[in-house]
């Protein structure tokens, strides 16, 4: 009787996830996708958040400390965190390890380095602030819980499965139902006939979704739950 009780009401976070449909927001610039997600996050929070490039851009600034491979810098966890706190917004950080991410990534020694020290900067700075940082396992279920319980999911996944190449991406969970996730894909690869509708809401398998959550050879996982606001 209790899990018949437990997978019911499983099934009804997932139904109420998928029905929460989020306003979209295309990146302007192939490094923006972590405040482009915190934009939607926002924006489906708050409908007075601003919803444009120059927020989009002053958000990036705060976030960025994870350099991609043509230099420019992208965001980490705790750069999206404390962008959200600062703006009125309550974060929570999942990860799957403790410390700075995707170092891997960054080719450079001194890129490292730099990424290495903002990250436990900015760690220091969330803890300060008493904001959760979790190390843990998560799944589908997890992120649709959330999701039904008002929070809005942004997710560092891989852009293989929807663009082709393999670069670490951030991403807003919309919703779940049992066979497929709902995904806000701030990126449009145009060249392959996405347009802004066919990113917004985009369906991928559960599976599917949880092989690209996980990047790299150490299989990095990070979520930063936007709820709020807190002012």
């Amino acid at each position: 009787m209790a899990r018949a009780t437990k997978a019911k009401a499983k099934a009804a976070a997932a139904k109420k996830s998928k029905r929460q449909r989020l306003p979209y927001y295309n990146q302007s610039t192939d490094f923006t996708c972590g405040a482009a997600s915190l934009l939607m996050a926002m924006k489906g929070l708050d409908p007075e958040t601003p919803f444009d490039r120059l927020h989009e851009l002053q958000v990036w600034r705060e976030a960025n400390t994870v350099y991609m491979g043509k230099g420019h810098a992208g965001s980490s966890p705790y750069g999206i965190a404390l962008a959200a706190w600062r703006r009125g917004f309550v974060p929570e950080i999942w990860l799957s390890h403790k410390g700075a991410i995707l170092l891997d990534y960054q080719a450079r020694d001194d890129w490292r380095k730099a990424g290495k020290l903002v990250q436990e900067a900015d760690a220091a700075e969330v803890a300060e602030l008493g904001l959760p940082i979790t190390t843990r396992k998560w799944g589908v279920a997890d992120l649709a819980a959330a999701r039904a319980g008002g929070a809005v999911p942004i997710v560092l996944v891989t852009t293989k499965p929807f663009h082709g190449d393999n670069t670490p991406h951030w991403l807003v969970f919309a919703g779940a139902d049992d066979k497929n996730v709902y995904l806000n894909d701030p990126w449009i690869s145009r060249d392959k006939g996405q347009t802004a509708r066919t990113q917004t809401g985009r369906a991928a398998s559960h599976a599917a979704f949880i092989d690209m959550s996980k990047y790299g050879k150490r299989q990095e996982r990070a979520v930063v739950l936007i709820r709020g606001p807190h002012l």
